[in-house]
């Protein structure tokens, strides 16, 4: 059994037409493009610099506009703390209220810092979409407190696309949706991180030709009435099971490969599903496992037929 504490370090869906008060997918027409380069690029290189100028970018941001990250390696220096129903998510980059593009170039990455533990990015109410970021190292203060840290991003009711995106390496969970959002994923690498993608509440994902890899806890972990959809993926070498699901949650496998996943390549608790169609199941210490009422469905014609 798994347990719902997000900041402990030992936390163990036919993908549904869930309502999304976010904005709809896709971004307005760009209206603008933004540079920010790193601190380690010269003074003048741009106007705006570091994590605190990508936060300046951001908050000066009109609806549609793109900013561009250019190479180099971003490290916090400050911190957002954003309400989240009892507790604080502690974000070096906050997104709040706003509908706007990051792209990455090769070799941009956020890194964390000893000095300040926090969560990468969070993302709320927004309409996102990300390209090329690579996000390593962020770590928490405490284990177990109020304080949402150590994440890579944190989405909450929010409308997310990442597109070869790169999370290694973060003590807590990897990516997050929470409430009402969505997020689409491709080409996504989780690497070496606590738990790799959580989902609560009417969250869902929907992600195609990623990796999962070697997480602590599981690659895909589902609960409350969250959906996921995993297609043309690899979930491999996860240690409290490729796919969990608990409660209403559903997650369907499409053509993806789960592989020497501990205890379970797929497990189901509670009242929830996972269907797993196709794919390659291998080296897993135990195939599927079914906790009280959870079910995992494997090549069902009628439960695998295309959307």
């Amino acid at each position: 059994m798994f347990t719902r504490l997000l900041t402990t370090v030992s936390i163990p869906v036919l993908l549904g037409a869930a309502a999304c008060t976010a904005e709809p997918s896709g971004l307005e027409e760009k209206s603008a493009a933004v540079e920010v380069c790193s601190e380690d690029d010269p003074a003048d290189a741009c106007e705006y610099v570091g994590l605190t100028g990508l936060q300046t970018a951001i908050d000066a941001s009109s609806p549609g506009d793109q900013i561009m990250m250019q190479a180099g390696t971003y490290r916090p220096v400050s911190y957002r703390d954003v309400p989240f129903q009892e507790l604080q998510v502690r974000g070096a980059i906050v997104i709040g209220g706003k509908t706007l593009e990051i792209v990455a170039e090769p070799g941009a990455r956020i890194s964390g810092s000893a000095d300040f533990p926090s969560s990468a990015l969070v993302i709320e109410d927004s309409t996102v979409q990300i390209t090329g970021l690579t996000i390593s190292g962020f770590h928490y203060a405490e284990a177990e407190d109020d304080i949402y840290d150590g994440h890579g991003i944190f989405t909450i009711n929010s409308d997310v696309t990442l597109n070869s995106v790169t999370i290694e390496r973060v003590a807590k969970m990897a990516l997050t949706g929470r409430e009402d959002g969505r997020i689409t994923a491709k080409n996504l690498v989780i690497d070496h991180s606590h738990l790799g993608v959580w989902l609560e509440e009417t969250a869902t994902i929907d992600m195609t030709d990623s990796q999962i890899i070697s997480s602590e806890s599981a690659a895909v972990a589902a609960y409350g009435n969250a959906s996921a959809v995993v297609s043309d993926s690899v979930v491999e070498s996860n240690q409290d099971d490729g796919l969990y699901t608990e409660d209403n949650a559903r997650i369907i496998s499409r053509n993806s490969a789960l592989l020497d996943n501990s205890p379970f390549g797929a497990r189901a608790a509670g009242n929830s599903l996972i269907t797993v169609c196709g794919g390659s199941i291998s080296g897993n210490a135990e195939a599927f496992g079914e906790e009280e009422a959870g079910r995992v469905i494997h090549d069902d014609g009628e439960a695998c037929k295309p959307v």
